[in-house]
């Protein structure tokens, strides 16, 4: 005799009877792939019923985030590598969101990943929605289901996070990706407020990640916290300095000596505007070229302005972006105008490349390099400058080589790069917040839809 599930109606167990054969039916027609429902506590429920697992040595992280590409159902990634279904034993995901409530506000992408959705109109509504789904979802009879709460952003997410850690007594920790006073919120009374909430939550953690130096000095002003450190960095481009080249420019451009590269994806027309008054007066001498590599919606006016400066002559173009490490391989001098974090990614991979690089300077690329030693940095809009690193760059061929061979050795050094290591010391750096100074434990926080 089958066993049935008291717990359940009779009418709920001929429904889901009759929901199975339609399902068995329908597969052989139009066979689909759906994104799996089971709640919490039933897929639980049923997991103990085949076997039993101590709790004494797994992690159960609930991670609070606005971040809305958690919700993509092929990979939930904190750093964009790593699937955290791979870092941690049991994973629940809370992404709040203004909006519109979804229709599926609860799915289960993985085995022991669980994600859910919190939307309300307006934003100061979210801890309070994210408050009443914790309730509803992850409190069992045994007490609150995760052991660490973590909060993606130092606003709606944290606050939710202080109240759950507060509430059920359990661990947490704050992640910072960006600096919190420098996201360009507008400076309107939403704006202020929520900085204000910024410096609130940031002092309340015990446990704080961050992604950069810049970043730690800047919570540190706020609050000495004793467990604030950098979350440890992956460097997936150990494979192109391994990588054999198989493009040579001399043999494929004869007519020219030296060439100038930039791989781009034509987003920031001031920035590629900068570059080009910049190689102005270096494109005069018909034995140099500046080659691009790349496509996006603002090539058209670079071509435009190229042409005016009356050097669409020295200038080779290919729309192949995925070819830019074997360019980078060959030509003898990168230039990065743009500051956005696809150009960070070129210039680790330029690094990684061993190609000398004169770049427009960030707080991620002062971290990483030194300037005039594994890059020479460039202010944003300043012509003289960058036609002086240009002038300098390209008559010092001992200048080149070490700053070439000095980025490459940053990146070793900055990054992990074994990934089973560097799973290891990420996974090991969020669950250190278990093991936080108690003393630090976080203050009684209230949410409801009168105070965020």
């Amino acid at each position: 005799m089958a066993r049935r599930n008291l717990l359940r109606d009779s009418s709920s167990h001929a429904a889901g009877e009759l929901d199975y054969i339609l399902r068995e039916r329908s597969k052989a027609a139009a066979p689909e792939k759906v994104v799996p429902t089971v709640p919490v506590d039933e897929a639980l429920r049923a997991a103990r019923m085949v076997q039993h697992k101590s709790t004494r040595d797994i992690t159960r992280v609930l991670f609070i985030s606005q971040n809305t590409e958690l919700l993509n159902p092929t990979q939930q990634s904190l750093d964009g590598y790593i699937d955290v279904a791979d870092m941690f034993d049991e994973v629940h995901i809370i992404v709040l969101r203004q909006g519109i409530q979804p229709r599926q506000p609860v799915f289960r992408p993985a085995k022991h990943v669980w994600i859910y959705t919190v939307a309300t109109r307006y934003w100061w509504q979210l801890p309070s929605a994210a408050k009443k789904l914790m309730q509803e979802q992850l409190l069992f009879a045994d007490g609150f289901r995760p052991d660490l709460v973590v909060a993606r952003d130092p606003f709606e997410s944290a606050l939710a996070t202080l109240w759950a850690a507060k509430e059920y007594g359990r661990s947490a920790q704050l992640h910072l990706t960006k600096k919190v006073f420098g996201l360009g919120l507008p400076e309107d009374k939403v704006g202020l407020f929520r900085k204000m909430i910024a410096r609130y939550t940031i002092a309340r953690f015990a446990s704080i990640r961050v992604s950069s130096q810049a970043i730690l000095s800047e919570i540190q002003s706020i609050k000495k916290t004793p467990d604030a450190k950098i979350l440890p960095q992956l460097n997936p481009y150990e494979s192109i300095a391994n990588q054999r080249a198989t493009l040579d420019l001399k043999e494929k451009y004869p007519q020219y000596i030296f060439s100038l590269l930039c791989v781009t994806h034509y987003q920031d027309e001031s920035a590629l505007a900068q570059m080009l008054d910049g190689v102005l007066g270096m494109l005069r001498n018909q034995k140099v070229c500046l080659i691009i590599v790349g496509d996006g919606p603002a090539k058209s006016f670079f071509k435009k302005r190229a042409k005016l400066l009356k050097i669409e002559e020295q200038i080779i173009y290919d729309n192949a972006i995925d070819r830019g490490v074997q360019y980078m391989k060959s030509a003898q001098l990168l230039l990065v105008p743009g500051t956005d974090p696809a150009s960070d990614e070129i210039v680790l991979q330029a690094a990684s490349a061993g190609i000398p690089m004169i770049a427009v300077t960030n707080e991620f690329r002062e971290e990483v390099f030194t300037d005039r030693e594994s890059i020479y940095f460039c202010r944003a809009a300043d012509k003289m400058q960058f036609e002086l690193a240009l002038t300098v760059m390209m008559n010092n061929f001992a200048m080149r080589t070490h700053i070439a061979e000095q980025a490459q050795a940053k990146v070793i050094t900055y990054f992990h790069q074994d990934p089973e290591e560097y799973k290891r010391a990420y996974q090991a750096s969020v669950e250190s917040a278990l093991f936080a100074d108690e003393s630090n434990t976080p203050e009684e926080v209230s949410i409801d839809n009168k105070t965020a």
